[in-house]
């Protein structure tokens, strides 16, 4: 096949460069004619010259490149019959004389040439002799030869028409003559390329027609062009003459190609103003037109020109709102689809979405307008649920967005339409978007029809839909869904992401999964009230349904709910502890806080906090390092509200996940300095309760698999015994202080006399470990713990000092930065003065 292609492609070449060669020949002789002024062998050879344009082996592109060719060489001959004094011939004997050649093809290009002569010199009125020329026109009807022959003479006379303020206005006639002539000459143009549909052939011989039409369509649309420069073209006249004119011919053409190009020629070259106002005929034609034709595209071209042009000129919303574009526009919407049963999805879809971009351009304060367009999108789809009843509305809105399968609807509307393929689906979603992209998300998704749309879409379609909602959800402000019904809308629109559909097994993609949840777990902190009764219910409305997620959604969307709860837990403790009267800090002002106002709410939180961080721990799958630290923040929630009991329940669940679930050592030593770190900000357990957590954090500790692990575990736990500083209620045990950094030195001096005896990691890991554990030493030092003094931290300091010296093989660069950092801290602390400087004077560095 592309042996023949190239075939053809060359045999075309060879006749292109046939016929110019030929062109150039006669080209020649008819110039050196004219420089001696022989007028009669310059038409003699000029005639030859043009004969070579009655050629029908061209393609139209390579037919083109020769017009071009012969129309240079016709501007001599032009420029020769302008000077008089060199033919001695009059224009009128002239435009007689060329009448005489022998072949109607070159007779006509002749006789339009030395009519722009005539006309130029004004001897012959202007309106007469193009009126002439284009009636003479008529006697070429091969299809090729008839529209480059036109052209030539549209192209030639188009500044010399009688148009308004032109030089041959007057009596040469006026500008409706100059548009009766542009308009007869298009409307025959538009025969013979309609024309060229109807050789015959097979299937082949009709794809190449019409692509050949396609290249030849901007032939005829450049007579409109021409229409719109003329400086008389008003209002008026274009609503009295041309539109109705040139529609006739649109509809009486009946062609599936000519129809659409030339309304949307029409809509492009034509003014937005003009378009307004004669909406009424434009619409009222388009019905008329072939039941094939995509009509649907046309009017959509129409509407986002003028969506456009309400962006870019404010000025003219308001003629579009004085001649109701809108409602003409869905009226004119409703009528092709009605006209033309047979339009497909893609169609209508596009026909309406541009109707709705229409809408949010020109009516942005008209939501009942973005309704009306789903309305009639779904209607047009046949989409259910479009009876007038509004509780049937209302009460199938959940199983329409959920698509678990809709009832009701207008009767013998046929099936839904459907739209699973890729295009229509993008289509669709590009409907549902641009209200979302224009207006507060809460008041888009309470429209009636959107629903109805939405049901349209196939379940991973669906989904695309749903994320765009969420995103939309996302980008607005702090409080675009503020109370627990709009929450109750908006997961409803979204439970394809939030919940598995009942007896649907479908596939998702992992990575796809996870962004999807990702989202919705940020949706989480879109859901904000001002009110913290309203905030509360916000949380429950979204536990209820996250809730129903299953194991794989758990994991991703509880986690937020907690960190929620827990900062309207934090923020109502604030308002508390502002209007209590108690202590600043520490027990008292947590029982005071416990027993007011704010106590109840803080309750209920945590209650929600339980059950919520509860369920994720439960999870089959879960992220239990996480469940437990969400119990932990919890707990110290609990305890700042002087809800005791409530804390330690925390602190247990903790511990349990601890003891069943984390069993890497690196997590396990993790987790342990957060429980360390939870435990020792809480000062509301009894003394009782408090030991009994300590003792299983001390133990924990004691247990880690390795000893480096263990001595910073063990050397954390001493801040177990020493709580806070100037909160009421901390602890303040410095003999189990002491004890347990003594015991973390031990297990320290172990490891390194392990590393001497060639077993475990080497000096190193010693070294660095007596340095973390000096620091410890330093922190209760400056805190006054008793039992911490400067000979404690002296004899550490030789051991320190006294393995560097001993290091054969050097000490890594990080431990010797971790020690100079502390020395020099030392440093500073002995300078400072005060009591702080009188404890480090006895330490000798």
């Amino acid at each position: 096949m592309a042996t023949i292609n190239m075939s053809a492609q060359d045999e075309q070449d060879k006749w292109l460069a046939d016929a110019s060669s030929l062109v150039k020949q006669y080209a020649f002789y008819m110039k050196r004619a004219l420089d001696d002024n022989n007028l009669r062998e310059a038409l003699k050879q000029g005639s030859l010259m043009l004969g070579e344009l009655r050629t029908i082996a061209l393609s139209p592109q390579k037919y083109y490149e020769l017009y071009m060719q012969v129309w240079n060489e016709l501007r001599h001959l032009e420029a020769f019959f302008g000077e008089e004094a060199r033919h001695g011939k009059s224009n009128l004997e002239l435009y007689e004389l060329v009448q005489h050649a022998g072949n109607i093809l070159p007779r006509l290009y002749l006789l339009i040439t030395v009519g722009v002569v005539y006309i130029k010199s004004k001897d012959g009125a202007a309106k007469d002799v193009l009126k002439d020329l284009v009636e003479m026109a008529k006697g070429v009807q091969q299809p090729i030869h008839g529209l480059f022959l036109r052209t030539y003479l549209s192209q030639a006379s188009k500044t010399l028409l009688p148009d308004t303020g032109s030089e041959y206005e007057g009596n040469g006639g006026n500008v409706n003559d100059a548009v009766e002539f542009v308009l007869q000459n298009f409307t025959e143009m538009n025969k013979l390329w309609v024309r060229m549909q109807h050789g015959g052939g097979n299937n082949l011989h009709r794809e190449r027609r019409e692509k050949e039409r396609r290249e030849l369509r901007d032939l005829v649309g450049k007579n409109l062009l021409v229409l719109t420069q003329l400086e008389g073209m008003t209002l008026e006249l274009y609503k009295g003459t041309v539109l109705p004119k040139v529609l006739e011919q649109v509809i009486n053409c009946k062609d599936d190609i000519a129809q659409p190009y030339l309304l949307d020629a029409l809509i492009q070259v034509f003014p937005d103003e003009f378009h307004v106002q004669t909406l009424d005929a434009f619409l009222e034609a388009c019905p008329l037109l072939k039941p094939t034709v995509k009509i649907g595209n046309v009017l959509a071209s129409l509407m986002e020109r003028l969506a456009s042009s309400a962006q870019d000129n404010p000025e003219i919303v308001a003629q579009f709102v004085a001649v109701d574009a809108f409602g003409k526009l869905s009226a004119g919407c409703k009528s092709i689809v009605a006209s033309q049963p047979s339009m497909d999805a893609h169609d209508r879809l596009q026909m309406h979405a541009a109707l709705m971009g229409f809408v949010t351009a020109v009516h942005r304060d008209r939501l009942d307008y973005v309704d009306d367009v789903l309305g009639a999108c779904a209607d047009a789809l046949n989409a259910p649920g479009g009876g007038d009843e509004k509780d049937s509305k209302e009460n199938s809105s959940d199983e329409r967005v959920d698509r678990g399968g809709i009832e009701g609807g207008a009767e013998d509307a046929g099936p839904p339409m459907i739209v699973s393929d890729q295009k229509g689906a993008r289509q669709l979603h590009a409907l549902l978007a641009v209200p979302l992209d224009t207006y507060d998300v809460v008041s888009v998704l309470g429209l009636s029809n959107y629903p109805r749309v939405m049901s349209l879409l196939q379940p991973a379609n669906l989904r695309q839909m749903a994320m765009t909602i969420v995103k939309s959800v996302i980008r607005e402000p702090e409080g675009a869904v503020s109370d627990a019904t709009q929450a109750e809308t908006l997961f409803r629109f979204i439970s394809i992401l939030i919940k598995d559909r009942e007896g649907v097994a479908e596939e998702v993609d992992e990575e796809d999964f996870e962004e999807e949840q990702n989202a919705v777990a940020r949706l989480v902190h879109a859901l904000q009230s001002g009110d913290s009764d309203t905030q509360y219910r916000l949380l429950v409305a979204s536990r209820k349904h996250f809730g129903q997620g299953g194991p794989r959604r758990l994991k991703h969307t509880l986690p937020p709910l907690a960190h929620e709860a827990m900062r309207l837990g934090r923020s109502l403790l604030a308002r508390a502890r502002a209007d209590s009267e108690a202590g600043d800090s520490g027990a008292v002002l947590a029982a005071a806080v416990a027993t007011g106002p704010m106590g109840p709410a803080l309750k209920k939180i945590l209650q929600f906090l339980h059950q919520t961080i509860s369920a994720l721990a439960a999870a089959p799958v879960s992220r239990h390092e996480q469940a437990m630290r969400l119990f932990l923040e919890a707990a110290q929630l609990a305890d700042a509200s002087g809800m005791e009991p409530v804390a330690y329940e925390f602190f247990e669940r903790a511990m349990t996940i601890y003891e069943d679930e984390i069993s890497d050592s690196a997590a396990q030593r993790s987790a342990l300095s957060c429980v360390v770190g939870a435990l020792h900000s809480c000062v509301g357990f009894t003394a009782e309760s408090r030991e009994s957590l300590v003792h299983k954090t001390t133990a924990y500790s004691a247990r880690l698999l390795k000893k480096p692990d263990q001595v910073r575990a063990v050397a954390d736990c001493a801040h177990l015994f020493w709580g806070p500083d100037g909160v009421d209620g901390a602890a303040r045990d410095a003999t189990s202080t002491v004890t347990c950094l003594k015991k973390a030195l031990k297990i320290a001096g172990g490891v390194q006399q392990a590393s001497l005896g060639g077993v475990g990691g080497g000096g190193g890991d010693a070294l660095r470990l007596f340095i973390e554990v000096l620091n410890k030493y330093l922190y209760f030092f400056e805190r006054g713990c008793p039992g911490v003094d400067a000979s404690i931290l002296q004899g550490l300091l030789e051991i320190i000092n006294g393995e560097l010296a001993g290091e054969e093989h050097g000490v890594a660069p990080d431990i010797q930065a971790y020690y100079g950092a502390t020395v020099r801290h030392i440093k500073h602390q002995k300078l400072k003065g005060g009591e702080i400087g009188a404890r480090y004077q006895d330490i000798s560095l």
